[in-house]
């Protein structure tokens, strides 16, 4: 995709999304929620891929075809993830009232493109749907585990962590830095070794952004590990 096909693809978004949740800022909201999700999908491959073969060893069996498809289908387990949580952060946050499914739909095309939505990826979503906080990420790191294995071998931390990064994501798009202030109280609880860093200090990033030191919005091995 060309860079003016990039942003093409945004300002068509953050227009749909002004027409059915009647606002006024749906270019910046789709550019920062993009930049927000697409920044922790890659972190989250990256934490549970390359990390774990770092810290693990490489599984000289997988040959480079074969390591692309578990690429392509856990990014898509991923995403599934993400645009479930981010419609459930909606909801529960109140940014929306009766566009809750339009926003889900609205997210899923921004995120896959034109990917169809077969009915498996469907039934999944309307799976996290319905489940609690800590079922849809138990129900998570299961799907996941089919499709890269080597995600069991992560610190359990992490994927603790993994859903609030999500919704700080979202409200940080929805320019609401108090609830997601509020959001990382929660994983610095889970992780008091967040705030230690001496680059960020465990504080929100803009969406899209990464500290060089610790890894936030989504720690490095040797920060999931601290005591």
């Amino acid at each position: 995709m060309s860079w003016e096909d990039f942003l093409s693809r945004r300002v068509e978004a953050g227009a749909e999304f002004n027409r059915f949740a009647r606002r006024h800022d749906g270019v910046r909201l789709a550019t920062s929620l993009g930049d927000g999700l697409a920044t922790l999908r890659d972190l989250l491959y990256h934490r549970l891929h390359e990390d774990v073969e770092r810290l693990v060893g490489k599984d000289t069996m997988l040959m480079p075809v074969s390591e692309m498809k578990t690429q392509v289908a856990s990014m898509l387990e991923i995403e599934i993830y993400q645009v479930a949580e981010s419609t459930i952060a909606v909801r529960d946050l109140g940014y929306l009232r009766g566009e809750i499914m339009e926003y889900w739909q609205w997210l899923r095309r921004f995120q896959r493109g034109s990917a169809p939505v077969d009915e498996r990826q469907a039934g999944r979503f309307n799976l996290y749907l319905c489940k609690r906080d800590d079922e849809r990420r138990l129900f998570f790191t299961d799907v996941l585990a089919k499709v890269l294995p080597e995600s069991r071998r992560a610190p359990l931390v992490l994927f603790r962590l993994w859903p609030y990064s999500i919704r700080i994501v979202t409200a940080l798009a929805f320019g609401d830095s108090v609830a997601a202030g509020k959001v990382r109280s929660h994983q610095v609880l889970q992780l008091p070794a967040i705030s230690d860093c001496r680059v960020c200090r465990g504080e929100l990033l803009d969406n899209g952004e990464q500290c060089c030191v610790c890894g936030n919005p989504l720690w490095k091995p040797e920060w999931l590990m601290a005591t």
